[in-house]
């Protein structure tokens, strides 16, 4: 396929103005931080800088302290530590916004080969707003740009005719690698392109070796990690666990809780029918089984935002056959006036200081009413309160750590939270547990009312604290 000609002012521009618009709306929304992972990310950073070596056990908990833990984001981790120790708060809100600035740059800037005006700015604002639900302070947005890239890399190399570049795709899987889980997803994605040009490239000589080649710097770019071959075999592991669908983001969609992501499933398929555009058998493929995984598990709707309108770019805009307009002489000012926006719009997200209220998932109020004596003691405590526990010294019975805990221990912790009386009995004594933190609405708050030895210390519409009655 012949690629347009890329006006080069426009691109920058409207790449400027995407950039400018994601930080923006990332630095002050303050639902990045309505996930308790963010606080577990930041304390495992800390501790890290702390220590000058990567963690390879559990520091946290009580309940597995000492046991193996691979921190697989923990270049990430160490970043988010660097930013909160820099700036507080502020300072990981800028870095997310940060890394969403760049994704939505470089996304309008690849997508600008092919798409302009108008329909640049729709296909661009429905990919990234299919990522609503995850803009969250956690290391998968840090790796969105890697992401992006990676993509871009492989489908302008086909639209080209040529192998994606070495020089490129070693290096941002090395980072990938140590930044977050999804670097598996990118090795498929190179796997089905190597297929793909294998089999219509017709034989052609040496061809296998090359892809192959490509493919062998890529995975051996993943084990050079703290963790050497299981780093690569992490994410493998992770899936494996039964449990995991009772974890939000891994489990199904729920239609209603993803509005963006149907416009823009329901948008696409639409101007992809309009416009009659060639989709190829690769594209089509891919942009079903991103359509499956975002079903399957939520967290996987930000790969459909990023990787599908790479696909579709090429197809619609040699469908629409928009000529590209001449770059006027004010688009490489106004790209740079963009620029000076964003770090003004840097400099008050950092002199304006986050200040985190009680959430869901932060129970400040209710941890406050707990003497430090008894904060000592062995806590049962709501799975979303663990990361906060994490962070305010208190070792928590479990948190989000999947891998560490595995699916005996959740099942176990399932059932306790259901309200199970006789197990909770059971496990009080084998822990010497000493008070809860439950979100309001859990049965076993419930129950331990009823309870007798037990009382209510302080509750909130956030959390409840009990405590054994014989405890002062």
């Amino acid at each position: 396929m012949t690629e347009p000609q890329t006006q080069h002012g426009p691109s920058l521009l409207a790449a400027a103005i995407a950039a400018l618009a994601a930080a923006g709306v990332t630095a002050f929304a303050p639902q990045i931080f309505n996930d308790g992972d963010t606080f577990m990310h930041v304390a495992a950073g800390l501790r890290m800088l702390d220590a000058g070596a990567v963690l390879d056990a559990d520091p946290f908990s009580y309940t597995f302290a000492g046991r193996p833990w691979q921190t697989h984001e923990w270049l990430s981790e160490v970043v988010m530590a660097v930013a909160f120790r820099a700036g507080g708060w502020s300072g990981v809100a800028l870095l997310s916004a940060a890394a969403a600035a760049a994704t939505a740059g470089l996304l309008t800037r690849h997508l600008s080969r092919w798409l302009t005006g108008p329909v640049l700015a729709v296909v661009v604002i429905l990919g990234l707003a299919s990522l609503s639900s995850s803009l969250l302070a956690r290391p998968h947005l840090l790796a969105l740009p890697l992401l992006e890239m990676w993509a871009a890399e492989l489908v302008i190399a086909r639209s080209r005719g040529r192998l994606p570049s070495w020089a490129r795709l070693v290096p941002l899987m090395l980072v990938w690698a140590n930044l977050h889980g999804s670097f598996l997803f990118g090795l498929l994605l190179l796997a089905a392109f190597g297929a793909d040009a294998v089999i219509t490239g017709r034989g052609r000589p040496g061809l296998v070796l090359r892809w192959a080649g490509i493919g062998t710097a890529a995975g051996l770019a993943v084990v050079v990690s703290p963790h050497g071959i299981d780093n690569l075999l992490f994410p493998l592991r992770l899936m494996s666990l039964k449990t995991l669908a009772g974890i939000g983001e891994w489990s199904p969609m729920v239609p209603a809780a993803q509005a963006p992501f149907e416009l823009t499933l329901l948008a696409g398929v639409f101007v992809l029918v309009r416009t009659r555009a060639r989709v190829s058998l690769l594209s089509l493929v891919l942009l079903l089984l991103l359509t499956f995984l975002a079903f399957k598990q939520v967290r996987h709707v930000l790969l459909f935002g990023i990787v599908a309108p790479l696909l579709v770019a090429e197809p619609l805009g040699e469908a629409l056959q928009r000529p590209f307009p001449k770059p006027p002489a004010w688009a490489r000012a106004a790209a740079i006036a963009a620029a000076c926006a964003g770090l003004a719009l840097a400099g008050l997200r950092l002199t304006w200081p986050v200040r985190l209220s009680d959430s869901p998932v932060a129970p400040g109020a209710a941890l406050s009413h707990v003497p430090q004596a008894l904060r000592a003691r062995p806590v049962f405590n709501a799975y979303a309160f663990g990361g906060y526990l994490i962070l305010e010294g208190v070792r928590p019975y479990i948190d989000s750590r999947a891998e560490v805990y595995g699916d005996p221990f959740r099942a176990l912790y399932l059932r306790l939270a259901s309200g199970d009386g006789a197990l909770f009995a059971r496990e009080l004594e084998a822990r010497r547990i000493g008070w809860t933190l439950l979100e309001p609405a859990s049965p076993l708050a419930a129950a331990l009312d009823r309870t007798p030895g037990w009382r209510r210390l302080y509750a909130d519409r956030f959390a409840v604290v009990h405590v054994r009655s014989e405890l002062k």
